[in-house]
């Protein structure tokens, strides 16, 4: 799995729920934002947004999202966007998506 490049805290570029990373501390909202870039160490573009609906999960390549912008959501359709492979994605779950498949070079 791909891991972040950046000197930026936070859960894994694989990592989803609402359960943030600093909740822990007593924060409630993510330290990463909705909208965040990341570059990961496999030359990969990962945003940081929230599902708008269930997402399925997708073995290999992860599953295919569109991204509504300005307010950085997802939900499943033909977007280029890609949730973490195997992993399936609830409502109002936090996640990194990934432009492009996971199974193929960086977009």
């Amino acid at each position: 799995m791909a891991f972040r490049t950046t000197p930026n805290l936070g859960q894994q570029l694989d990592a989803t729920g609402a359960n943030y990373w600093d909740q822990l501390a007593g924060i409630t909202s993510p330290s990463p934002k909705p909208g965040n870039k990341e570059l990961g160490s496999d030359g990969g573009e990962y945003w940081f947004v929230t599902a708008t609906a269930d997402i399925a999960a997708t073995a290999a390549t992860g599953t295919q999202v569109i991204l509504t912008y300005p307010a950085y959501t997802v939900a499943a359709g033909a977007g280029g966007f890609y949730t973490p492979p195997a992993t399936a994605v609830k409502n109002g779950d936090a996640l990194w998506i990934r432009r492009g498949a996971y199974n193929a070079a960086p977009v």
